[in-house]
């Protein structure tokens, strides 16, 4: 490290911690209610202090955002002296009068984005190529300095033999998240990520279809509705009676700027006094203290079972409109089971999730669809299982009081319109697909879809108003590539490609069915992500699988950081942050929007290069560099995409000469531009068709609501379980009904491993983005929070060290003991590093360590990171072939001597 490198780490953090701590408490305000130090309790002390932030000098300041995985990408002021970044501000300046539906208002970042000098001069920063040394293990963390040139060939050499023995299909671009939004480097969607650009030009690369964040909603609820995301816009709800958050904890997983939607809606309980709030979840979150809900505590994994009984309770007591409900529906009642077609027989051309009339149609191999086959049919218990869905027996299965779901279903109906806005919680456990669909119909039979202040069920839709702007992935040719497999399943790929088919792991876009994926996977990009190993289920299985070099025969880690995805790479090159280049982004919620002019900060430090330039001396070594590039710089091509949009879009009544803004070269200088409208109104989701299903339609085969899904019955016969998952512990139901599914409240499996595991979004960071940050650390203490009754049961106190543990791993942590979890139910916020036997890193999360061979995937190895991923599963769902994790099942201990 060079002396102007050492000074500039030294320098960069003069804000006092006090400061930054009261900041955390202070803009959490009681949403931040006990998730404080683990010696605190569900209490919060009130400080009235006033902040006096400290003085401080600068030469220049500059705009710039923060590009991660929350959704918000807020903007963040960066003030610069001597080329280090002293202080970070946002947009507190401009005005905030919050007009109609959320127009002209301060687009305010959280503490996380005010913290990122920690990030940009964190003392594990990556800062100069690494090779891992020869003969090491992956895994061991074991590495050695490259050079530029030395990385650049080795690579290129490897992309060379790889392509050649086995095709462009054995190329995987891994999902990664940690730099999101950016219209150049980003490394989301990875489609839109240069990687992309350069193994399009190159004869392609294997991709995969949906996410971890939301791979059953968007698999399952389009079979419903036609569509996983449209709903009504978040601002509103102030013209709801009742908003239900089901799952759903914004006050935590969009914290600030234009998609901080727990400030939208405080605001629309400003303007509307009257609104109610509710909150289903197994936690007491942050957002039902905010918003003041009333909490019903469900057990992960049971909501199509509260769905069920809700519904028919309000069938019993006659307070559902059946003929409205069958004008609009197929498969709610016998008769209007009539109505179910097959997909071919749609008149669009395709039908999401797979946007291919052949998912799902018939092979006219299935039988009849039998009769007693409509919901209305299951929940009176005339189908296979022959029981009466009552709220008794919803209770019984969810944890919920018989009354309090009785009430809750009543309330939907007489508090209407009501806004049922899902998370993405309730889809990641091994009953996902069902329950979201389980919400989603509730939402429709009560007749709150497709009216002012209600919605569809989907995560809540943000903007009435935007920006356009084109990304430079709207310059990258095609991918020759046309199959694709599910986002969690590439370690299937790695270890057995011949298994994967259409009909056993969901493999899209082959001949047939039947046809194997071509080719395995054998080089993996990860940039800018923490999915080879911290974030994807069964860390220790994942390790073991790393160690044969046979399988994966190359992992090439771009980064910032020593992240555990880093640590079983074979390269690691060192990326810039975002605050060391140019770029430009978007972002909008309610009737306010903003573009960001990205400007470059400080210089590159250390032997840092972008993720353009690294890859324009790779293409040049694997002869792509003129049609990579096209002859421009990143700043040219962002000038060129600016010119694009403009050419394209029109100014927008943005771009204007008036407005000193109608070049790019004028609006880098002014760094963030926003735009509101006081006219624009709310979106309301599927209106004309609620209002007339006769002459409009849906975008499902039927054109109506499907509650029964041809295309699921179809895939029930068609398709067959991997031979490893073929336990009868999966279905694929047409219609969201509720089973004992694996790893679910009635596993068998819980007389070993009592405790429902669920890994929750947390304040302290954006997944496993910010964890490496002190100060975030120290205000956000990651800790299992256990019932304050299973804790005294088992002996724990506040503050113990546990052990949470089942048959893939054991994690060490902290206990927080409080009632804001239900018992039988321990929250382990995910994104922690993993800290196999605490040797990776220090107290500082800084990379000290190794692992001795016999340690590497050794379940015995314990924890001591906090990371959930030791514990989950590598099982994916019936339908979506994606991510269950939050259906764990563990057992707890206390750590005593």
């Amino acid at each position: 490290m060079s002396v102007l490198d050492k000074e500039r780490l030294t320098k960069s953090l003069d804000v006092s911690r006090r400061t930054f701590m009261k900041w955390s408490a202070m803009l959490g305000a009681a949403a931040t209610v006990g998730c404080g130090s683990v010696g605190g309790s569900d209490k919060v002390e009130e400080d009235n202090s006033v902040i006096k932030p400290k003085d401080f000098d600068y030469d220049k300041a500059v705009w710039s955002a923060c590009n991660v995985n929350c959704g918000s990408n807020c903007p963040l002021k960066l003030y610069v002296k001597d080329g280090v970044v002293v202080r970070v501000g946002t947009d507190n300046e401009s005005a905030d009068t919050y007009g109609p539906y959320g127009a002209d208002y301060q687009l305010r970042s959280c503490v996380r984005g005010r913290s990122v000098r920690q990030r940009i001069y964190n003392a594990d920063r990556l800062k100069y190529p690494m090779k891992r040394v020869a003969g090491s293990i992956r895994g061991s963390g074991q590495y050695e300095r490259i050079s530029w040139d030395q990385a650049v060939t080795e690579i290129a050499a490897k992309m060379q033999s790889v392509k050649t023995t086995y095709g462009p299909g054995a190329f995987y671009i891994q999902y990664a998240t940690g730099t999101i939004g950016a219209h150049m480097s980003c490394s989301w969607p990875p489609a839109s990520t240069p990687l992309a650009r350069m193994h399009n030009l190159w004869g392609g690369w294997l991709r995969h279809y949906s996410d971890y964040s939301t791979s059953q909603i968007t698999a399952d609820l389009p079979l419903l509705e036609g569509s996983s995301s449209s709903t009504n816009t978040i601002t509103d709800a102030v013209n709801s009676k009742l908003v239900v958050l089901w799952g759903n904890n914004p006050a935590n997983t969009r914290m600030g700027s234009a998609r901080h939607f727990t400030y939208h809606l405080q605001k629309a309980k400003e303007a509307n006094p009257n609104l109610k709030f509710v909150v289903v979840d197994p936690f007491y979150t942050d957002t039902a203290i905010a918003l003041e809900a009333d909490w019903l505590a469900i057990r992960p994994g049971t909501d199509s079972a509260l769905v069920a009984g809700m519904v028919q309770y309000l069938l019993s007591e006659g307070l559902l409109d059946e003929a409205w409900i069958d004008a609009r529906c197929v498969g709610w009642s016998e008769a209007s089971m009539a109505g179910v077609v097959e997909v071919s027989a749609g008149t669009a051309s395709s039908y999401q999730p797979a946007s291919d009339k052949k998912w799902g149609d018939t092979d006219s191999t299935e039988p009849p669809i039998p009769a007693n086959s409509s919901y209305r049919a299951y929940i009176s218990g005339l189908g296979t299982d022959g029981i009466v869905k009552t709220p008794a027996w919803a209770s019984a299965i969810t944890g919920l009081p018989e009354a309090k779901i009785k009430a809750f279903a009543k309330q939907l109906i007489n508090e209407s319109p009501a806004m049922v806005i899902q998370g993405w919680g309730p889809q990641r456990t091994s009953l996902g697909g069902n329950n979201t669909r389980a919400i989603g119909l509730i939402t429709i039979l009560t007749k709150n879809i497709g009216i002012s202040g209600g919605g569809s069920s989907a995560r809540e839709s943000a903007a009435s108003v935007s920006v356009s702007m084109d990304k430079w992935v709207s310059t990258f040719p095609a991918n020759p590539i046309k199959y694709t497999i599910s986002n969690f399943a590439w370690p299937q790929a790695i270890k057995d490609h011949t298994s994967m088919t259409g009909r056993t792991w969901g493999v899209r876009g082959l001949a047939t069915q039947d046809t194997p994926l071509p080719a395995p996977i054998k080089f993996i990009w990860n940039y800018a992500g923490n999915c080879m190993l911290n974030q994807h289920s069964d860390v220790n299985g994942t390790m073991a699988m790393y160690k044969n070099e046979s399988l994966v025969e190359c992992i090439v880690t771009i980064d910032n950081y020593f992240t555990p995805s880093a640590m079983i790479s074979d390269y690691i090159l060192p990326d810039c942050t975002n605050f060391e280049q140019n770029d430009m982004s978007t972002n909008s919620g309610g009737n306010t929007c903003d573009i960001k002019f990205q400007n470059k900060a400080i210089e590159p430090m250390f032997e840092c290069k972008t993720i353009y330039e690294m890859l324009s001396l790779i293409s040049d070594k694997i002869g792509i560099k003129a049609a990579f590039t096209e002859g421009r710089t990143q700043d040219e091509w962002l000038e060129f995409l600016f010119n694009q949009s403009i050419t394209k879009y029109g100014d927008q009544g943005i771009f204007t000469a008036a407005k000193g803004q109608d070049t790019y070269a004028k609006c880098k200088e002014k760094g963030l531009i926003k735009h509101f409208s006081t006219t624009a109104v709310p979106t309301v989701a599927f209106k004309a068709f609620v209002a007339d299903p006769t002459s409009q339609k849906i975008a499902t085969p039927s054109g109506k609501f499907e509650i029964f899904s041809k295309r699921l019955y179809n895939l029930k016969h068609q398709w067959s379980f991997p031979a490893e998952f073929n336990d009868g512990k999966d279905k694929i139901s047409p219609i969201p009904e509720y089973y004992a599914a694996w790893s679910g409240y009635d596993d068998p499996a819980r007389s070993t491993y009592p405790f429902q595991v669920v890994g929750f979004h947390y304040k302290q960071r954006t997944h496993s983005t910010y964890y490496n940050c002190e100060w975030n650390r120290e205000a956000s203490v990651q800790t299992a929070w256990i019932n304050t009754v299973d804790a005294q049961r088992l002996g724990i106190s506040h503050g113990d060290t546990v052990d949470i543990y089942n048959d893939r791993g054991v994690v060490r942590i902290k206990a927080k003991v409080t009632a804001r979890v239900m018992p039988g139910v321990i929250g382990l916020p995910q994104g922690a590093w993993y800290n196999p036997g605490g040797k990776w890193y220090n107290s500082s999360v800084v990379h000290t360590g190794t692992l001795a061979p016999s340690e590497i995937g050794n379940t015995s190895v314990v924890d001591h990171g906090g990371c959930i991923n030791v514990l989950t599963d590598f099982r994916p769902g019936p339908v979506s072939k994606g991510n269950c994790q939050h259906s764990v099942l563990a057992a707890v201990k206390k750590v005593t001597g």
